[in-house]
């Protein structure tokens, strides 16, 4: 064939891909067989049983040693968390060759075994007095979530001490495992990052803070974060700043109450928050006083003796910082890639969620093409209204089940419902 006659079908076949309309729906390079599960909370744990379900291979990788999540309430605290934040790397270098086994003795890089091993699975931030913040009648202890997540965990094979009962009878969990710090190698087409918003917590660049947060009393810390928090009995007759205002300061804040000398919070503005005063400031006690932001922290003459001389705008006994947390950057930067609407609520619609991208990878269920969701994106077009509303929550829930039930309609597969009311009784 001639370089002329060449020319000429490449030029037909460039017109042939013009003429044909690019799929309106998301496509994947390849068959999804073989799916990751990173994270056991109710998320991926809600995940991994649907994947299974559909009949996915699954495993489901989790850091701590038993599944819960945020719920797996231990006595164990963080590492402690750096003054100033500098996000340094957690792990030491990974091996060059896998699989690899590596041992550690008690004081290796100066780092105790008891250390290595909280810095390793990040004991969770909940306390022992923790109650969920949903209105009364549903307000449980975190104790009977964390039982009532392990029991969902075992009902479907996936708890720490499970293993299938039939071939080829590998665990599908497996526990205190790191992702990123895995001494071996494994292959998936697909991966589920449940790995949730509170494991890395977030310190304010505060002038003076780096100095504040060494000052110890009686062998403790003076200042910390919320992850920390355990006991309200420590705070007897104190005084206690805490520096934030979101739902971790205000359930901390009602729990210590009782115990404290005096109670206060340093609340800065913030547009979302204030937009929803009555959901979230009013949650203080009303023993609260309320100061502004802080600008400094003034330095310490000593140390040792914690923070009473201190210098702020207060002078005060034990500073708890409820600053929140900062994402993960598991899976890199958040670029939103693919990104629609189909967000999930963990405990009212993640379920829903994770049935959706399971019939997704089986061919059960389209997601429309990546332009087509950026483009729905930028326009709003499944912007309800302000996330703590219950309006959008409800629109998402009535969304999930109408996409589901389309989908199934169409291409087969299970129907679902939408989530039961249940009336209270007055």
């Amino acid at each position: 064939m001639s370089r002329l006659a060449v020319a000429a079908v490449l030029l037909a076949t460039a017109i042939l891909r013009r003429r044909v309309p690019a799929s309106p729906w998301t496509t994947f390079p390849h068959p999804i067989t073989r799916v990751a599960v990173i994270g056991a909370g109710p998320a991926g744990l809600q995940a991994a049983a649907h994947l299974l379900e559909a009949n996915l291979t699954v495993r489901l990788f989790e850091r701590a040693p038993s599944p819960g999540g945020n719920w797996f309430y231990t006595e164990e605290t963080p590492v402690r968390e750096e003054y100033p934040e500098t996000n340094s790397k957690l792990l030491e270098d990974l091996p060059d060759k896998y699989p690899a086994t590596r041992y550690y003795e008690e004081g290796d890089s100066g780092i105790a075994l008891e250390e290595r091993w909280r810095k390793h699975w990040q004991p969770r931030p909940v306390w022992y007095a923790l109650r969920t913040n949903t209105p009364a009648p549903w307000r449980v202890s975190v104790h009977d979530v964390q039982r009532h997540i392990r029991a969902y965990a075992s009902l479907h094979g996936l708890n720490s001490n499970d293993k299938p009962s039939s071939p080829p009878y590998s665990p599908v969990a497996v526990y205190s495992t790191r992702v990123e710090a895995t001494y071996w190698t494994e292959n998936f087409d697909a991966v589920v990052i449940a790995t949730g918003l509170y494991t890395f917590p977030y310190v304010p660049s505060i002038k003076g803070i780096g100095n504040w947060s060494t000052a110890m009393e009686n062998g403790q810390y003076s200042i910390y974060h919320s992850q920390s928090f355990r006991h309200a009995e420590r705070y007897a007759g104190k005084t206690i700043l805490l520096v934030g205002a979101w739902a971790s300061a205000t359930e901390i804040a009602r729990t210590i109450g009782p115990f404290t000398n005096r109670l206060i919070a340093s609340v800065r503005p913030n547009k979302a928050r204030d937009g929803y005063g009555l959901n979230t400031l009013i949650k203080f006690p009303d023993k609260t006083e309320f100061v502004p932001e802080i600008s400094s922290f003034e330095p310490l003459d000593a140390t040792d003796i914690g923070i009473k001389r201190g210098k702020i705008v207060l002078s005060n006994d034990t500073i708890i910082l409820a600053t929140g947390y900062r994402p993960t950057n598991l899976g890199g930067p958040g670029t939103l890639d693919n990104l629609h609407w189909t967000a999930a609520r963990t405990w009212t619609h993640g379920g829903y969620q994770s049935l959706a991208f399971a019939k997704v990878w089986t061919g059960k269920a389209r997601l429309p093409s990546r332009e087509q969701m950026w483009e729905d994106h930028q326009n709003q077009k499944y912007q309800f209204g302000t996330p703590p509303d219950i309006f959008p929550q409800e629109a998402l829930v009535r969304q999930y089940v109408a996409f589901l039930n389309a989908e199934s309609l169409e291409l087969g597969g299970r129907f679902v419902e939408p989530l039961p009311v249940e009336s209270v009784p007055h």
